[in-house]
């Protein structure tokens, strides 16, 4: 493993993508460097579909919109109407740039104003929240769970189309009556472009394999992190996905503030 720094992961992205393509240079990627970075960084001169090959997802993880207690609120629907009849009221705690195109995207889709409130990281931030003095944020799933478990904050939507087993009882996006909205955060692994059909196959296939081991399993379950068994064309379709819909999010509404 080769941990390169700069850049906000688009040094480290391009020298994989330069790498000779034999299956020996891999390359880590995240929402962040893969669907995010092409779309908000001049320095992420690459095309995530074109100048590397997915191969295969090794994790999944929700993302979560959970508020503070004494709102009183228990789903999307009521925080709207709370947030009608409290104008100017609601709060937001943002620490990454994922939580504030959430946050814009999901008041474009809703008409929800809450204004935003910058945090160096997710301690400061949720410790306002638990406290009541900022009212709501969007995090992944793996975060919130020992807020959400000690009875700190409440959850109200899962910022995706999916219940989550972990969240069983929190309303959907979909169900709340959101179209056309997703925040969440993976980890796949890529390849320079000219790498061989046959071995990003077998990368694939040992990937997936090492994944259902039970070393991994119970690591997956410990921190809430979902599996998807794609095989090379769901990886791709699923990246498509993620690179198209990032992008159009980021151009409706605008860099991070």
């Amino acid at each position: 493993m080769e941990n390169v720094a700069g850049s906000a992961g688009v040094a480290g992205t391009k020298q994989g993508i330069a790498a000779t393509p034999d299956g020996y240079s891999v390359i880590l990627g995240a929402a962040s460097t893969i669907a995010i970075n092409p779309a908000t960084n001049t320095a992420a001169d690459y095309d995530p579909l074109t100048d590397m090959r997915p191969v295969a997802l090794i994790g999944y993880t929700p993302y979560v919109m959970v508020v503070a207690n004494n709102l009183e609120v228990k789903t999307l629907g009521e925080l709207i109407e709370y947030g009608k009849a409290h104008e100017g009221e609601l709060t937001y705690a943002g620490w990454t740039a994922v939580g504030e195109f959430a946050r814009k995207g999901l008041e474009n889709r809703t008409g929800l104003t809450m204004t935003p409130v910058p945090y160096k990281g997710v301690t400061e931030a949720m410790t306002d929240v638990i406290a009541g003095r900022v009212s709501a944020s969007i995090l992944d799933i793996s975060t919130a769970l020992p807020f959400i478990r000690s009875g700190s904050v409440t959850p109200i939507v899962m910022t995706g189309p999916d219940k989550s087993p972990a969240l069983p009882d929190v309303q959907t996006i979909d169900e709340a009556g959101v179209s056309d909205y997703l925040i969440d955060s993976w980890i796949g692994l890529f390849v320079p472009k000219d790498t061989p059909d046959e071995i990003v196959e077998f990368l694939n296939a040992k990937t997936l394999e090492a994944l259902q081991g039970q070393m991994a399993t119970d690591r997956y379950a410990d921190l809430e992190i979902e599996r998807r068994d794609y095989n090379v064309a769901e990886t791709y379709d699923f990246m498509e996905r993620q690179v198209s819909g990032w992008k159009a999010l980021i151009e409706e509404v605008g860099p991070a503030e």
